[in-house]
């Protein structure tokens, strides 16, 4: 390859066999990429990433219809024996041939000896690979790289390529899977925008934008969607919200009411997610 990229053999390291971490309880959670045991380690401050594997979960960022939008939520690796171990997870986004984006990373200290799993969120997209980097502050310390068995080809760069830095990668045949893996879901965060008010009704049109198809619907004491459930389509859509109980009450006798609803939207095949808002409606008597 023409680098000088070090990858040294392991044996005996870990004897029980680790699988890959298993997906989110979510509809359309997708786990890709690989853990066990490891046969391979990485020296420091280098850039991995794995293309194809003949066998196993592929390492590549997949299509999750309907969503259009994705994001991993978690990455595992199962560590070497050796103490202070730091691990950059990478997700590289293909440019041209051998040419890639680091378009996300994850920096963490690592647990020895043990599956180590991390929540994150990084926006990807199909295609990006997964990708490590042994960030160890100490050059002599080694982290796990490769696992199972060697015959795989995977890329290899002597840099450690910083987030939207583009690297060019080498092959190295007859090298291991990389010891890492990552769920994908669809993407469930979504923006509160203005409310607008409409005073004759005594209601309030919350402005939203949210990634993917999916459903909002309103919880919390004393308000609620005017059409309950809501199915929404990708950007910026209204979420129209009343009072209703006492607090319904309250604004038929003064003409105003406070609200502190949490709006919860759950992408098709995805998992939910919840924020709190403050609103004030009025209305004229």
């Amino acid at each position: 390859m023409g680098t000088s990229v070090r990858r040294t053999a392991a044996t005996g390291l870990l004897a029980a066999v680790v699988m890959c971490a298993s997906a989110a309880p979510a509809t359309a959670a997708v786990t890709i990429g690989q853990t066990g045991p490891i046969v391979g380690l990485c020296s420091t401050n280098q850039d991995w990433a794995q293309q194809t594997v003949s066998t196993g979960n592929p390492y590549v960022v997949p299509s999750i219809p309907p969503a259009r939008a994705l994001t991993i939520t978690s990455w595992s690796h199962l560590a070497y024996t050796s103490p202070d171990q730091k691990l950059k997870f990478k997700v590289y986004r293909p440019v041209s041939g051998l040419t890639y984006t680091v378009v996300g990373h994850d920096l963490r200290n690592l647990n020895p000896s043990v599956l180590n799993t991390f929540e994150t969120e990084i926006t990807v997209q199909p295609g990006d690979i997964l990708g490590i980097t042994n960030a160890s502050d100490s050059a002599s310390t080694n982290t796990g790289c490769g696992i199972n068995a060697f015959g795989e080809t995977d890329l290899e760069s002597p840099t450690d390529t910083p987030l939207g830095g583009q690297v060019t990668f080498g092959n190295s045949v007859g090298a291991a899977p990389l010891d890492i893996s990552a769920v994908v879901e669809p993407t469930n965060t979504f923006t509160l925008g203005q409310a607008t008010r409409n005073k004759k009704k005594g209601t309030a049109t919350l402005m939203l934008q949210v990634p993917n198809l999916g459903e909002l619907s309103i919880s919390g004491s004393g308000a609620t969607a005017s059409a309950g459930s809501k199915s929404v389509s990708p950007g910026n859509v209204g979420l129209t919200i009343r009072a209703t109980g006492k607090k319904r009450k309250k604004l038929n006798r003064t003409g105003k009411v406070k609200l502190a609803p949490s709006i919860t939207y759950t992408p098709t095949g995805g998992s939910a997610s919840t924020q709190a808002t403050k609103l004030k409606l009025k209305k004229r008597l």
